[in-house]
């Protein structure tokens, strides 16, 4: 099939907000209070996209908390989806 001829694919997003590319460093917290170090790859209102080290996605409840590396503001965050060394948050209140 010629290239000119192929038919579009449309993609759907499932995302509520747009999502931005940003490169923040910053913290998993585990309950017991352990933390790994990760970087937001990009964030929304609603989640973000973090990515760990050479160890791939570490172990890390269901829920956790995303603390910014040199700031005080920290995210309560609930694990959606994980693949390799990245997994993608929602955002909890």
């Amino acid at each position: 099939m010629p290239t000119g001829s192929r038919p579009k694919i449309d993609v759907v997003s499932r995302r509520e907000s747009e999502r931005l590319p940003v490169a923040l460093t910053a913290f998993a917290v585990g309950g017991d209070g352990t933390k790994f170090s990760c970087s937001i790859c990009d964030v929304s209102d609603t989640g973000a996209m973090l990515e760990f080290g050479e160890t791939g996605v570490v172990m890390l409840p269901p829920k956790f908390e995303i603390a910014l590396a040199n700031s005080e503001a920290r995210f309560s965050a609930k694990m959606v989806w994980r693949e390799g060394r990245r997994a993608g948050v929602l955002f909890c209140l």
